[in-house]
């Protein structure tokens, strides 16, 4: 089952961004306090999104860039221990439909990920390079 979070899912939702950070070898470490206030702020914002399941939770939030004014759903974070892999991003995808997001920005860090994004629709636009 998916729901919606809230203020007290917070401590458990850091706990596996801190293991989905370890399992992509993200490039920074979780700063806990930061993540807690992202997410309250994204809890409560009609521009943000944090779903929740047994194992598993996926945030975003909505975005534009300086070359247009169309909305853009941006994932700020996806990690599902409980085979919610798939039903979380649906919700995602619903939500975005609902913000008339004309672009959906996903993050992937293995080929799997990868293949299934493809399978969606998506594409590469861009590779970030980090120092």
């Amino acid at each position: 089952m998916i729901r919606p979070a809230v203020e007290s899912d917070i401590p458990r939702i850091i706990d596996m961004v801190e293991r989905l950070t370890g399992a992509v070898s993200g490039p920074q470490a979780v700063c806990r306090i930061w993540t807690g206030q992202r997410l309250a702020f994204l809890i409560h914002s009609p521009d943000g999104l944090v779903r929740l399941s047994q194992g598993g939770f996926i945030a975003a939030s909505m975005t534009r860039t300086i070359i247009s004014p169309d909305w853009i759903a941006n994932e700020e974070g996806w990690w599902a221990e409980d085979r919610s892999f798939i039903p979380l991003f649906d919700c995602f995808e619903r939500w975005a439909d609902d913000r008339a997001a004309t672009i959906r920005k996903m993050s992937c860090a293995t080929a799997t990920v990868r293949r299934f994004l493809e399978r969606r629709g998506y594409r590469m636009a861009e590779m970030a390079m980090v120092r």
